[in-house]
């Protein structure tokens, strides 16, 4: 087949995906799918470490998780909202303050590669102690709060590398823009927590740990 655009056709002979436009829109959202790489890439390290790591250490983190959740179970909800927003708001002020430095460029990709272990670890935790029990809970309370704070994270994490980028290159710094699009994210994570504590609410007495 010749030529640089290349169709991939469906049932019909539809045209699905243009080539040269995929390979275009992966240039121009090439930090957006470097910085999703970098959160995946935690994850994937976080669940292997999980599963690897010492019976005694395990156990030690199932008493944290335990205790966690039987506290959650009794507190008030406003004490729940304030603790899911907070662990967001730290990632994305850390995120924040990396926007504002040269080195935000190579600071960020951790930040998000560290937030990928803590969830990565959570899962295969779960997964590793109680099995398919642990999976469905991870699915029904954690993932969809979590799921809305990543998304809220990668999203100011561009902002920052795009900041950091131009102060390295001493380029035009719009700071307005910048803390408008934080506050877009700020928002996001507000809701990611609003969404934790409803699903802690719906959910959570469904299991006994």
């Amino acid at each position: 087949m010749k030529g640089t655009n290349v169709f991939l056709r469906g049932n019909w002979g539809r045209k699905i995906i243009d080539k040269a436009s995929l390979v275009s829109a992966i240039k121009n959202h090439f930090i957006m799918i470097l910085l999703a790489l970098c959160f995946l890439g935690g994850m994937v390290f976080g669940s292997i470490l999980a599963r690897s790591i010492d019976q005694a250490i395990l156990s030690k983190i199932d008493f944290l998780f335990v205790s966690n959740f039987q506290e959650r179970a009794v507190q008030p909800v406003f004490s729940v909202l304030t603790a899911s927003f907070s662990s967001s708001f730290l990632f994305l002020f850390a995120c924040f303050l990396c926007g504002l430095s040269v080195w935000g460029i190579f600071m960020v990709p951790v930040i998000l590669f560290f937030r990928g272990i803590g969830l990565g670890m959570t899962s295969g935790y779960l997964y590793a102690l109680y099995g398919f029990h642990g999976v469905i809970f991870n699915f029904l309370v954690i993932l969809p709060g979590a799921f809305l704070c990543c998304l809220a994270l990668l999203l100011a994490a561009k902002e920052s590398m795009h900041l950091s980028r131009n102060i390295t290159n001493s380029g035009g710094l719009n700071t307005k823009a910048y803390f408008l699009r934080f506050g877009k994210a700020l928002m996001i994570c507000f809701l990611a927590a609003v969404l934790d504590l409803l699903t802690t609410v719906c959910f959570a007495g469904l299991f006994s740990f």
